[in-house]
């Protein structure tokens, strides 16, 4: 499985494409081999065990991010096992998964509870959706069926670094001492996107109205090093820089910039916009990559 992820910790350079391997039965070690012009291949990685991966068997609704979900799913495993952690556990990084949805985006959840209920099939509880900023990936219902692969160090970084993006990497897995060429060889290609670059969707966004126009204003995230629980995080970009766009509808009526979390929308350009002043405004704010330009964005509708 080709997995398309956020950025998951501060490693450099930021990988932009993973791979969970899994065979059965698996034939010991597996070689991960790419190439470069699609002729000559180098071992990039070695898969020492397989990733434990599977679908699930429940369909799951959306859920609330930034805190605990009541709900619970299940999922069959196509080998390995599953345990279940202590909050603190899993707040400091344990239990971490990622299912597809049928965009074939990967939302990352994590999970305190795990029940064995079946042959190899788990009861999945207390809930973390939307991890590392990827709720854009969270679907109103992910289906049954969906593929579920748990973020251990058996899933193997296959990209990295801005110079890999969008450029296509041939691949081929085969089992260690076994020339690519062999049949029992799997090929495959990566595509790596700009998922892991992007800065993360603004959160908490709000307005005021004054003399002058609606102030807007929010917070930004970070991609890299967020956890800390004291001082404000750091900025994880080359420079901070974002836009709102005002919208009615879907139809975008003006785009503001602003270096710092907040901008004013002034009084002269919501007349000429929407010929008075309104009582709600919608919005959507993202923070901009110097890199990859714009990042996930929020979309909300704030009343002024």
């Amino acid at each position: 499985l080709l997995l398309d992820l956020p950025a998951l910790n501060a490693e450099r350079p930021t990988p932009l494409a993973r791979l969970g391997v899994f065979a059965d039965p698996l034939p010991g070690a597996m070689a991960i081999w790419a190439s470069s012009d699609g002729a000559s291949y180098s071992r990039i990685a070695l898969a020492q065990a397989p990733a434990i991966v599977g679908e699930t068997l429940d369909a799951l609704p959306a859920g609330p991010t930034g805190r605990w979900q009541p709900a619970s799913f299940r999922v069959k495993l196509y080998g390995g096992a599953l345990a279940s952690a202590s909050d603190a556990a899993v707040l400091a990084g344990a239990n971490v998964a990622a299912v597809r949805n049928a965009d074939g985006a990967w939302e990352v959840i994590q999970f305190a509870n795990a029940v064995l209920t079946g042959e190899s099939e788990y009861t999945l509880s207390r809930l973390l959706r939307g991890q590392t900023g990827s709720e854009w990936a969270m679907t109103p219902v992910l289906a049954a069926g969906s593929a579920f692969v748990v973020l251990d160090q058996q899933v193997i970084t296959v990209a990295s670094g801005i110079a890999a993006l969008e450029r296509t990497l041939p691949l081929r897995v085969v089992a260690a001492g076994r020339d690519i060429g062999d049949a029992s060889a799997l090929a495959l290609e990566a595509t790596p996107h700009s998922t892991a670059l992007r800065p993360l969707a603004p959160v908490h966004v709000k307005a005021v109205r004054d003399v002058s126009g609606v102030t807007i204003a929010w917070i930004r995230r970070t991609r890299i090093d967020g956890d800390s629980w004291t001082g404000e995080v750091p900025l994880g970009e080359d420079s901070e820089r974002y836009e709102v766009d005002i919208l009615s509808g879907t139809t975008k009526l003006r785009t503001l910039s602003a270096p710092t979390s907040s901008v004013l929308y002034a009084a002269a350009d919501e007349l000429i916009d929407f010929g008075a002043a309104q009582t709600t405004l919608s919005l959507r704010v993202v923070q901009l990559s110097a890199t990859v330009g714009r990042g996930f964005a929020t979309e909300k509708v704030v009343v002024v």
